[in-house]
């Protein structure tokens, strides 16, 4: 494929001795052809082209292998090829995993059979195939070599598990991925009928004892149906007859519990179809149990979260070391209903999953007192990488620009967030509290919205107040909605090309409610474009139906960096002044 840029269209926001342009929407895994020509008023120049490879992404996620049949020591699994959108497949990787181990699976705990059977583990990687030589079938535990991996025969009366791995490798990278096996796989067994004539008595047995069975259990489901409805009409019958001031109220559906603000306790949208958890041993079967050797935990405290302390830590993850928060949580203190409140905000944690623009949960770690929760860390908010952009603040002389930042970062660092909030909202959670310090920036470019769930703290120098950044309705006693973050992404927008500035800053806390819902908002620059502004208008739209999706924000957000208009201009002009910023008017 060939690419060909005109260096002009981006000097006006680089450096012009060393013009740059960043390619977006590029396929991972691809080679181009890039030319780059340069262009004036005298014609085009000499073009000039280079060979370059993008790099892989995260492969998709194969099907879990079906079981066809099993025997001694070997289990028949059909295995379905995966298409990849996002690099090369170079091997597939067979999983063994043995369901009755002590040791938790973990995909990055993987190691050939004689290795993990040294360290314990119950999980090992049988057999590691080309994708030529993947077939429709494979037998797990036939005692050969495949690759460098030992495919020994399973033991028996174990609850084995197989899944698949697909390894994507270019330019020294390598990414895999695992399906995940559960017990229903136990459940999809192939019989093929067309071979009957050629088992044993024993199989033939099987059958017939199978269709028995399902017979038996099939007539006492009909019988439990009947009864179920035989009783509620006796019910409905006796309900009627009792005087109407002694009739029993029920509560229809699930129960959300919902603080007088109009807020949940939890991060969950209402929803009657979502399953409730309230056992820590399913959420505990979601995420990586950490060993304790894996994980360090430092004595920074970061600050103090609902539950527990939140320090600053190191977990050792494919034999790397990655700098993590950890809410150290003595869950055998809490009362039952901090319990149940802790678990729920740990499966927000969990359903978010990962997205390159959300903190993820990496694991929890278990000890006697002390359950250990870890979550993503970086060092730096978006709020104090925008602070620390004014230019003025640091500088003696005049400044050509009133920030260090260009244009286009900041825009790409609002695409960024809508991203990851339009990926909270298809999860159903809602922020609540989305402002410039709850965006942490990993390696000072990328935004990853934090402050959800369990990985909620606060500093140990004050609490924040979100009254500024919170939706008018809210203030009206309605409960809070995706459409709430929304209003609270207009005003990260304005804290974006105000470079931190405080939004209301010449209003009190307690007088912002009524000057919102009197219909005063933010005011708009003279360097900020009028596309840019009305799209904050439209998040701050009084009728919910009026505010765009989160879906909607990135689409017109990356037909701004698309575009050669001008939305933001940070050059220095006459009379220019930052927005005012007060931390003592963020935080209660």
């Amino acid at each position: 494929m060939c690419l060909i840029l005109e260096l002009w269209r981006w000097a006006a926001f680089e450096d012009p001795g060393k013009p740059k342009a960043k390619l977006l929407n590029l396929q991972p895994g691809t080679q181009y052809n890039i030319t780059i020509r340069a262009n004036n008023d005298n014609g085009a120049g000499i073009s000039k082209s280079i060979l370059q490879w993008t790099l892989i992404g995260e492969p998709d996620t194969p099907e879990v292998p079906t079981i066809l049949k099993r025997d001694e020591g070997q289990i028949t699994i059909k295995v379905v090829p995966t298409l990849n959108d996002n690099g090369p497949i170079t091997a597939y990787h067979i999983v063994v995993i043995d369901g009755g181990s002590q040791a938790s699976y973990s995909p990055e705990m993987l190691l050939p059979y004689q290795n993990a059977t040294n360290k314990g583990l119950g999980f090992y990687i049988a057999a590691e195939l080309k994708p030529e030589e993947l077939k429709d079938t494979f037998v797990v535990g036939d005692g050969r070599m495949y690759g460098n991996y030992y495919n020994p025969p399973l033991p028996p009366g174990r609850d084995i598990h197989i899944s698949l791995g697909v390894v994507s490798t270019m330019a020294n990278l390598t990414k895999v991925a695992y399906a995940r096996a559960d017990h229903e796989q136990h459940g999809i067994i192939i019989l093929d009928f067309g071979n009957m004539e050629h088992t044993d008595v024993g199989n033939s047995g099987l059958v017939v004892g199978l269709s028995v069975a399902i017979g038996v259990l099939s007539l006492l489901l009909l019988l439990c149906v009947a009864a179920y409805f035989v009783l509620r009409r006796r019910l409905r019958r006796r309900r009627r007859r009792l005087p109407s001031d002694h009739q029993e109220l029920s509560l229809q559906g699930p129960m959300i519990e919902v603080d007088s603000n109009g807020y949940n306790h939890n991060g969950y949208m209402p929803d009657d179809e979502e399953r409730r958890v309230d056992h820590y041993e399913n959420l505990k079967q979601q995420v990586w149990n950490i060993p304790r050797n894996f994980l360090e935990v430092k004595t920074d405290l970061l600050g103090h979260g609902q539950f527990g302390n939140v320090m600053q830590g190191t977990v050792h993850q494919r034999g790397l070391p990655m700098p993590v928060a950890i809410n150290t949580i003595a869950d055998g203190e809490l009362s039952r209903a901090d319990k149940k409140s802790m678990l729920q905000e740990l499966d927000v944690l969990i359903r978010i999953g990962s997205h390159n623009n959300v903190i993820h949960l990496v694991g929890v770690c278990e000890n006697p007192d002390v359950l250990f929760v870890v979550f993503e860390y970086h060092p730096e908010s978006l709020k104090n990488i925008l602070l620390e952009s004014r230019c003025l603040k640091y500088a003696a002389q005049v400044c050509p620009r009133m920030s260090t930042l260009t244009e286009s970062q900041v825009i790409e660092i609002a695409v960024g967030t809508a991203r990851g909030m339009a990926h909270l909202c298809h999860k159903k959670i809602v922020h609540k509290q989305l402002a410039a310090r709850n965006v942490l920036m990993a390696d000072g470019i990328v935004p990853k919205i934090t402050g959800i769930g369990i990985a909620q703290y606060n500093n140990t120098t004050n609490t924040p107040d979100y009254t500024r950044w919170t939706a008018q309705e809210i203030f009206r006693g309605r409960q809070h909605t995706t459409k709430s973050d929304v209003w609270s992404f207009g005003c990260l927008l304005w804290e974006l090309v105000s470079l931190g500035g405080t939004p209301y800053a010449d209003t009190a806390i307690k007088e912002v409610p009524s000057r919102i819902m009197r219909g005063h908002r933010l005011h708009q620059m003279n360097f900020v474009g009028d596309d840019l502004y009305q799209l904050m208008l439209q998040c701050w739209q009084l009728d919910l139906d009026e505010r765009p999706t989160f879906d909607e924000i990135v689409h017109v957000l990356e037909n701004f960096i698309e575009d050669s208009d001008i939305h933001i201009n940070f050059n220095m002009f006459s009379g220019f002044h930052y927005e005012q910023y007060f931390s003592e008017l963020e935080s209660t």
